[in-house]
């Protein structure tokens, strides 16, 4: 039987890693069976490794806006790359796609999504297996709002804002939206995989994603360091919050060097000022709501029954305050951070000045020497 492996994310669960270590082996994958193809689609948010982004592509605009045209679009998208991985498997058994936007298109813009995925499938004689990775509710939210923070340049939204903006059931009813795509295409088609304190099979994620499709990690892989995908932490969250809303942070250079010098005092911040975005009570009363579904998750989708889904462990921090004693600790080491930088590349400057100075002083004898020359011949 054919099979296509559809890694759906969620969001913050290291995604991008997987993708990243798919593309790069892709030539070992095919040795073992497996396509990790890169299609022909582009789309303004998506790098190419997201192969399954045809899905549910082609919806919104930039600016987050559906228009009639590219809802078209996202139709034609979807039966071509469905062409096209029925072409892949004549050479293969295995296809593999991957995009993390499903995980919340399928509750939105892309209800009708795994009906019709399943549709295909059995015309065109495949079969459709399920990926998907789970991070403990309370801590998907904080890096979700984290990471928009740090990589939109113009989200000035606090953290209780945006809770109150974002769809909390189409990203956190984790069983009842398995139950949904289980409905479709069967609870044994789907692999549910914890992404909560390193517990991967294997040791990594990269062995834990491969296991989960059927092969194991061997030496032959390669998996390169790329982009460590940082976060802020302690106050820098606030301080790169605040300053979104310069409009000098709409340029993208701007806002990858303030970015940087963030990062720098990220980790000094963290030491000094621990803590979280809710309180103990807060992210208590926040697991309870989840605390039946996730149980059914281990029971149903683990086979663990009696075992939880996540280590729910809450930390002795304090929920983060705007007025913390450590604000101005982390103001004065930004601006240092700051100060340093342009002095470290005002000195290289003036480094490379001295050299072409260096370089072009002795062209300048050699040229008064030869106008005196001329001069006393004359």
């Amino acid at each position: 039987m054919k099979i296509l492996h559809v890694h759906i994310g969620t969001p913050k669960t290291g995604t991008t890693a997987i993708q990243e270590f798919c593309m790069e082996n892709s030539d070992i994958l095919k040795g073992k069976g497996y396509c990790y193809p890169i299609l022909p689609f582009t789309f303004w948010d998506a790098s190419e490794a997201r192969n399954a982004r045809f899905l549910v592509g082609g919806i919104l605009d930039e600016n987050g806006n559906a228009s009639a045209a590219s809802t078209e679009e996202a139709e034609k998208n979807f039966y071509k790359g469905v062409q096209l991985i029925q072409d892949l498997f004549q050479k293969f058994d295995h296809v593999v796609i991957s995009d993390e936007n499903i995980w919340l298109s399928m509750d939105t813009i892309r209800k009708d999504l795994w009906k019709k995925l399943k549709k295909e499938a059995d015309e065109r004689g495949f079969s459709i297996h399920v990926i998907v990775y789970l991070r403990r509710q309370d801590k998907y939210l904080y890096s979700l709002w984290n990471q928009r923070i740090k990589s939109k340049r113009r989200l000035d939204m606090s953290y209780e804002d945006f809770i109150d903006m974002i769809n909390l059931p189409a990203r956190l009813e984790y069983y009842d939206k398995l139950e949904r795509v289980a409905g479709v295409i069967g609870k044994e088609n789907i692999t549910v995989r914890r992404f909560d304190g390193g517990d991967f099979d294997g040791g990594s994620i990269y062995a834990d994603f491969l296991q989960a499709i059927g092969l194991t990690l061997t030496d032959e892989y390669k998996i390169s360091q790329g982009v460590r995908n940082l976060g802020l932490y302690g106050n820098t969250f606030e301080i790169k919050r605040i300053l979104n809303s310069l409009p000098q942070m709409g340029n993208p250079k701007t806002h990858q060097f303030v970015k940087e010098r963030l990062w720098e005092c990220s980790e000094i911040s963290a030491k000094e000022y621990p803590c979280e975005m809710m309180s103990k009570e807060e992210i208590a009363e926040l697991l309870k709501t989840y605390a039946g579904d996730n149980s059914k998750i281990a029971e149903e989708y683990l086979n663990e029954p009696g075992n939880e889904l996540f280590d729910n462990t809450i930390k002795d921090l304090p929920k983060w305050e705007k007025d913390n004693p450590y604000m101005i600790n982390d103001v004065i080491r930004f601006a240092g951070a700051m100060g340093i930088y342009l002095y470290e590349e005002n000195q290289k400057l003036k480094k490379q000045i001295r050299e072409l100075n260096a370089v072009r002083h002795p062209f300048q004898r050699i040229i008064r020497f030869l106008k005196r020359k001329l001069k006393f011949k004359k």
